[in-house]
């Protein structure tokens, strides 16, 4: 299979499935590789020890909802030793 950079997919799943869902990729995260897989490639990624989480919550009357997000960098960012220059 070819080599993706993106994955998506959407599904409609109980509480038990949504569950073992979750634990999967906690499991993931935890070993340190992320394996998606579908048809049309894998997609394969790799965290390092410090990831960034947001959290967001929400109770729209008839909607609610929890989304989480975690990204990393997988190259250190280049940070300036200079400060700016202002006038």
């Amino acid at each position: 299979m070819k080599s993706k950079t993106k994955f998506s997919h959407d599904s409609l799943l109980d509480r038990q499935s949504t569950k073992e869902l979750l634990e999967s990729l906690a499991r993931a995260i935890k070993k340190g590789q992320l394996e998606f897989q579908e048809n049309e490639g894998d997609l394969v990624l790799s965290p390092g020890n410090l990831l960034q989480v947001s959290v967001r919550a929400s109770d729209e009357g008839d909607k609610q909802q929890v989304e989480i997000r975690v990204k990393w960098r997988t190259k250190e960012k280049e940070v300036s030793d200079t400060p700016p220059r202002i006038k």
